[in-house]
């Protein structure tokens, strides 16, 4: 109900942040991606979190509201008699030895002011609400054209969450440890042959195109080999086959990841064709787990044609 300052929001944010990235409150991994960014929508490239300090302005953004229509509450008529004594709401100024808490109101006030004509909040329509508040105060951003290429149902969260990295080109790959400054060998971890970046490590490393003609044999698909995302992003069929389609391709940059890091850690590579034997058995257990009933004729058919069910 009340601001909290910005000194504890960034505590709290803080402990958020360490958390995603290494399951600590305490700081001990650089992000890979900014707190900006991850408090955006997902549909905006983010992980739909709340920006903490907007959102709590769009809480106390209800006592503001409460004022502007007059509500009949005790809260407001002491507001009333108090503070405003018959002055314009959207006009009042708050003294100087007014208290911390009540200014910082007023501030909230002043920042919503351009959402108000005639002393009814117009920006959204149904009235105030924190939720809107909080999108009209952070306005319209650009969509990320990838949004179904990662946040697809089907995929596991895992793999959604590598799929977000890739996208942002977030991997700490060793061309972009070595850019930072970081004395390593660049070499791709699994072929050995060029500078290890996202677009050759998932597309042109021998290990990675072994595993996708693995799965093209196994399953009679077409996986691409350029431009991941891209392909995702292009699928067409049902809701069904575009998903398992997507999830397939997500869990084959998972995997190929995983393998990359066992091999610097522990220097132990799985066969591509045992990794591509893995991306099979789980979208098979999750297409087992999925209500035949609720699939129509032509996706079994389809399901079978690719070798996922029986």
């Amino acid at each position: 109900m009340f601001i909290i300052p910005k000194g504890i929001i960034k505590r709290i944010e803080a402990v958020c942040r360490n958390f995603l990235w290494d399951n600590s409150a305490d700081y001990r991994r650089t992000p890979l991606v900014g707190w900006d960014t991850i408090c955006r929508p997902k549909d905006e490239g983010g992980l739909g979190l709340k920006d903490q300090e907007t959102w709590n302005k769009a809480m106390v953004g209800r006592l503001v509201d409460w004022v502007a229509m007059q509500r009949d509450s005790i809260w407001v008529h002491w507001v009333q008699s108090n503070y405003l004594k018959g002055q314009e709401w959207m006009e009042y100024k708050p003294s100087t030895n007014s208290s911390w808490v009540w200014r910082r109101i007023c501030r909230v006030k002043d920042e919503m002011s351009a959402g108000y004509v005639n002393g009814q909040w117009n920006a959204q329509p149904g009235g105030f609400t924190p939720a809107g508040y909080y999108a009209w105060f952070r306005g319209p951003r650009p969509r990320v054209h990838w949004v179904k290429a990662v946040w697809i149902g089907w995929a596991l969260p895992k793999h959604q969450f590598l799929g977000w990295l890739v996208a942002h080109k977030a991997l700490n790959t060793a061309a972009r440890l070595s850019r930072f400054g970081m004395d390593i060998e660049d070499k791709c971890s699994l072929c050995g042959l060029v500078s290890e970046t996202i677009e050759h490590l998932f597309c042109d490393c021998l290990y990675s195109r072994r595993i996708v003609r693995e799965l093209n044999k196994k399953t009679a698909w077409a996986f691409p080999v350029r431009d991941v995302m891209t392909w995702c992003v292009h699928r067409t069929g049902t809701v069904l086959q575009r998903g398992v389609q997507i999830a397939m391709m997500v869990g084959l940059l998972y995997q190929v990841w995983q393998q990359r890091n066992k091999g610097k850690t522990e220097n132990v590579l799985i066969r591509p064709e045992g990794v591509a034997s893995i991306i099979l058995e789980e979208m098979r257990t999750r297409v087992r787990a999925r209500d035949r009933t609720i699939m129509t004729s032509a996706e079994r058919d389809w399901l079978i044609r690719m070798r996922l069910i029986e």
